[in-house]
């Protein structure tokens, strides 16, 4: 069974959705049009009932534009159309009730913050007999809608494994919507030439090679300086960054033509100091006129002025190219294959013994610092203890000649290590 929630902008759908779904993705907002995109999900974790969530419905000239959810009207079994009980002028709702009648669906009615719960039937002018008041923000109502939804649950969910999660960060409109799309071969996110169009996290789900990768397309990341705390942007902002940490992957999408500038190298951080695995993509490199020059002058710009991105992979493609899609797919189950690895503790001591030896640190306080001792302590993100005599001394730009030798002895790519120093007589406690 699929339902669908629909209705005008600001009357509760996601708030809804979140409830339903038991789950805080979609962004709540009083501002209209937060949701942006479609998103779905299970309801009470049984497979036979599913729920999307939509973009308010905006009538213009009189007529209802459905052009958006085109893809999923096939699908739906029933309209769950949603509105304000607050909300008396219901002359938008007729119309865009009679056109939704046209397409042979049942509706069901949900009105939404009925929070004295007085059940007043102020709708009786839309013909629906089969109607549900909640409060989303009293949480009321909800017991007689699941036990509505319930006679379709026949069975349990049994959650597809998934093997790679990935998600796809960057300046808005950089291409991450394209991307996404053509990496899951139909148009799952909208795109729009406009800034800021993804607003929520958009997720899908693709199969390459006998893995399962789900992959998140994020709302485009501004400057600190231009978010106000109010607005949907900082909202969106947030589950963005967050979204790192829940990840495998990040992607690091970049606009050829503004290249690796303050915001960029902004996002570039984030994902050095928190994701597991990245690397960046210059997406339309089609609209730059001498490729071979601007490529080589990148490549150079991260080897030479960009310490920690030695080890980093640099992507070159348009994401409207097939072959460069298939060259990242290949990437992205090329790293899904290489995330667990653990490096016995002797090869790591002695890489230390002879990183340390080729390269000194410099006295501290007249004294020699002495590297006693390594060890692997996670695997994601690796994480390599090192226990020193001067151990809250070390020099950062030593640490960053650590980490690199190590990824330049033990040929590790696109992963991220932590170094950690500790003063200890025993390295084993």
């Amino acid at each position: 069974m699929h339902l669908l929630l629909i209705g005008l902008p600001n009357v509760g759908k996601s708030s809804i959705y979140n409830i339903l779904t038991k789950n805080d993705k979609n962004i709540i907002h009083s501002k209209e049009g937060t949701t942006r995109d479609w998103h779905s999900d299970y309801i009470n974790d049984y497979k036979d009932v599913f729920i999307y969530d939509t973009p308010g419905i905006i009538l213009k000239n009189n007529k209802l534009n459905l052009n958006q959810l085109k893809s999923l009207l096939n699908r739906i079994n029933i309209f769950l159309y949603v509105v304000d009980y607050k909300n008396h002028n219901i002359l938008f709702d007729k119309q865009i009730l009679s056109e939704l009648r046209k397409l042979n669906k049942k509706i069901i009615l949900i009105i939404n913050k009925d929070d004295n719960f007085e059940n007043k039937d102020i709708f009786y002018e839309f013909g629906i007999s089969e109607k549900f008041y909640v409060s989303c923000s009293h949480n009321l109502g909800f017991v007689e809608l699941n036990i509505f939804f319930s006679k379709f649950q026949k069975s349990v969910i049994v959650h597809k494994k998934i093997d790679y999660s990935i998600a796809i960060l960057g300046k808005t409109n950089a291409g991450k919507s394209t991307l996404l799309n053509n990496i899951l071969g139909y148009n799952r996110s909208m795109t729009s030439s406009k800034a800021s169009t993804t607003s929520d996290i958009v997720k899908g789900e693709y199969i390459y090679r006998n893995k399962n990768f789900k992959i998140l397309d994020t709302a485009g990341i501004l400057k600190k300086a231009k978010i106000d705390k109010k607005t949907v942007n900082y909202f969106s902002i947030k589950k963005s960054i967050e979204s790192i940490n829940n990840v495998d992957l990040g992607l690091l999408i970049i606009d050829s033509q503004y290249g690796f500038d303050r915001q960029a190298k902004r996002i570039f951080s984030l994902l050095i100091e928190k994701s597991r695995l990245m690397f960046l993509i210059f997406n339309k490199i089609d609209l730059i006129k001498q490729k071979k020059k601007y490529c080589s002058e990148i490549k150079f710009y991260f080897e030479n002025s960009i310490s920690n991105s030695k080890n980093i992979s640099l992507l070159f493609i348009s994401a409207l190219d097939k072959k460069d899609i298939n060259k990242i797919k290949n990437l992205i189950y090329k790293k899904a294959n290489e995330l667990p690895l653990t490096i016995p503790t002797n090869r790591i001591n002695n890489w230390l013994k002879k990183a340390t030896t080729n390269y000194v640190h410099p006295l501290i306080k007249g004294k020699n610092v002495k590297f006693k001792y390594a060890v692997q302590t996670k695997v994601n993100p690796m994480t390599i203890k090192i226990f020193s005599n001067f151990s809250s001394q070390i020099k950062e730009n030593y640490k960053i000649y650590l980490i690199n030798n190590f990824n330049k002895a033990f040929k590790i790519k696109d992963k991220q290590i932590k170094l950690f120093f500790s003063k200890s007589n025993n390295p084993y406690y």
